[in-house]
């Protein structure tokens, strides 16, 4: 099961058990961390937090997933990183067999293309 799969069961699971249980909705709502962790069966990381946010009729949530630089902003990038992105020549086998593993087809222009998933 992909990670996720598995949130999302774990979310159907505990939203469905907050509609047939009102001690377990009011617990949810007042210590989400500690119920997650509970009915995971884990600690999660301290830095970790959980919001929980009951809808009202005239209020509906729509919870986005992050950017995949979200928090990044003051990291530097690695060498691999700057290779994917850098211009000024071709990208050769080399680079991208050290990038792909190996999974690499030349293109029109000859440079290779990572043909991994």
């Amino acid at each position: 099961m992909s990670e996720g799969s598995a949130r999302t069961e774990m979310e159907r699971r505990l939203i469905e058990r907050s509609l047939e249980d009102d001690a377990f909705r009011q617990r949810l709502v007042e210590e989400p961390k500690g119920v997650v962790e509970q009915e995971l069966g884990m600690r999660l990381p301290e830095e970790v937090r959980v919001m929980v946010v009951e809808e009202t009729s005239d209020t509906i949530y729509l919870v986005i997933p992050g950017t995949p630089m979200a928090g990044r902003e003051e990291l530097e990038l690695s060498d691999q990183e700057l290779e994917s992105v850098a211009g000024g020549g071709s990208w050769g086998q080399d680079t991208c067999q050290s990038t792909c593993g190996g999974d690499c087809t030349p293109n029109c222009t000859g440079d290779f293309i990572c043909t991994t998933g």
